[in-house]
């Protein structure tokens, strides 16, 4: 048994460490800002273009500074080796109510962040341009200061899912996972995206679980081990950032639950999309590590920084019962 005297000198030792603690203001360097593309364009769907500068790690971040970051009259163009169209440029706030719902629904994005921060995006409005399977999109850009960024993609074509179920986790007898079968084309090398929405309204509501299709951690994967072969894997459900839903913080939590209907979107995509998100992932994911290395997103955008990713998305519906 440890003395009162032990236990003093322990009590001294751990004050005086506590005691040494310092503050460190570390000095960041301000760096020249970029432009950065977060673009997109998916089978049967006009592309869609976010364009925003780069922040100064000193600089504020609330949505008054958040809707500063947006590049305005730029001339955006895409191209698919034949046809060339110039995106149009709209914002919130330029939206009526019943263009704002149907923006939101587009975007993925609710309507109130659309009002709160007055996001801007580019798009082709007469949809001349919509996303071909096997067909390659070229984006120009040049700002109003006369920057000029040019990107390239593809959208390859769809491989599907062979079938796809719902699993208990572990002892659970109403929460688990999705399971999907997929036979992987031998001699390619293909990269998948995968994405779920809840269709199904909470109990004694009208309110639709999942606003949107969410995408999990680790939702890219590519066959550099799997080239040729059928296998199955499994995925969680994805989380809204910063959701205050009692389901995404609670037990429940990255869980799908008995009788929930959920519309699964699988996407064949390039490897460079694949290793921008996967990237992307892994930094979100050490956020705050003291043993994470800082690093750079890959970009496939020349006189910026960015995605200009192509998508061939296939839909699927699962019920969630044993």
């Amino acid at each position: 048994m440890r003395s009162y005297t032990d236990i003093l000198l322990a009590f001294l030792i751990l004050s005086l460490i506590m005691s040494c603690t310092k503050d460190i203001d570390l000095p960041f360097p301000e760096v020249p800002s970029e432009i950065v593309v977060d673009g997109s364009i998916e089978t049967g769907q006009p592309p869609i273009i976010f364009l925003t500068r780069t922040q100064s790690f000193n600089q504020p971040l609330d949505p008054s500074s958040l809707q500063g970051l947006f590049v305005n009259d730029a001339i955006v163009k895409v191209s698919n080796g034949q046809d060339t169209v110039q995106l149009k440029e709209f914002c919130a706030s330029d939206l009526s109510a019943e263009d704002l719902a149907l923006a939101a629904e587009l975007l993925g994005i609710s309507e109130q962040d659309l009002q709160a921060i007055n996001y801007c995006v580019y798009t082709d409005t007469t949809f001349t341009m919509l996303g071909q399977e096997g067909t390659p999109y070229i984006l120009d850009i040049v700002t109003l200061e006369g920057k000029t960024l040019h990107a390239e993609t593809k959208i390859p074509v769809a491989v599907p899912l062979d079938s796809l179920w719902f699993e208990f986790w572990a002892n659970s007898d109403s929460l688990g996972f999705i399971y999907a079968e997929l036979s992987d084309p031998l001699n390619e090398r293909n990269a998948y995206r995968w994405w779920a929405q809840r269709t199904n309204s909470y109990p004694g509501t009208n309110v639709q679980k999942d606003q949107d299709y969410v995408a999990p951690l680790g939702s890219v994967f590519e066959d550099t081990f799997f080239d040729g072969l059928s296998f199955e894997f499994f995925y969680n459900r994805g989380t809204v950032v910063n959701s205050n839903m009692e389901d995404d913080n609670n037990e429940e939590a990255g869980f799908f639950k008995l009788n929930d209907v959920v519309s699964v979107k699988f996407a064949t995509t390039t490897l460079e999309v694949e290793d921008y998100i996967a990237t992307s992932d892994d930094q979100l994911v050490n956020n705050g590590s003291p043993f994470a290395v800082p690093a750079n997103l890959p970009s496939n955008v020349e006189g910026g920084r960015g995605l200009w990713a192509g998508y061939a998305p296939l839909f699927y519906e699962v019920i969630c019962v044993p």
